[in-house]
């Protein structure tokens, strides 16, 4: 397939891989070290919300949003799943809408979504777009992290309906990145559509 051909020249090309080898995979300033309760102050006009599981006091009427989620961040033994939709003034790198999967404190998973919300790409652009429209070219966001972390190993090409999907995935213990595009049957372009940092063996 000549998509499937031109992706994988990316990193046939020889690119140099940085000293970040040695630190944790990180993408759009997002890794899943980072204190969740610091994104409160970075994206003071965005959506904030969690799911609270086991562990976690519930939140009453009494309750300001932001001191209970802060409550949610500091608590060791909290789990639930926390979820940010960046507004269009602060979005950046292509990023919209974050999803961290927390268990006894911990961040398990961070899924980072690349999709621009229907709503949004139309009141930019006066139209109704088109679902490739919504997302980055797959290369605009393999490139840089081939760059940084070296050759990913590339899964098998899957189809669903008339999606077919590339999952592009490093690896180095405890934790992997994966870099998810795909294209539409019959068209040519190759779209970003998520990044997960995910730790190792997590479910």
């Amino acid at each position: 397939m000549r998509v499937f051909r031109g992706l994988v020249l990316v990193w046939l090309a020889g690119f140099a891989v940085c000293d970040a080898q040695s630190e944790a995979f990180t993408f759009a300033g997002f890794h899943r070290g980072m204190d969740l309760a610091a994104l409160l102050e970075r994206y003071p006009r965005s959506e904030h919300d969690v799911s609270p599981g086991s562990g976690v006091r519930r939140r009453t009427s009494q309750d300001d949003l932001k001191t209970w989620l802060r409550e949610f961040f500091r608590n060791p033994g909290a789990s639930g799943t926390y979820v940010l939709r960046l507004t269009p003034g602060e979005s950046h790198d292509h990023l919209h809408y974050l999803q961290a999967e927390v268990r006894q404190g911990i961040t398990e998973r961070l899924w980072l979504l690349l999709e621009i919300p229907a709503g949004e790409l139309k009141t930019v652009q006066g139209a109704v777009p088109n679902n490739e429209s919504r997302y980055p070219a797959c290369n605009d966001v393999l490139i840089p992290l081939t760059t940084k972390y070296g050759k990913p190993e590339a899964l098998s090409p899957r189809h669903e309906e008339a999606l077919q999907s590339f999952d592009y995935v490093w690896t180095k213990s405890p934790e992997a990145m994966k870099l998810e595009c795909g294209s539409y049957d019959g068209r040519e372009f190759v779209f970003a559509v998520a990044v997960t940092l995910e730790r190792t063996g997590a479910r």
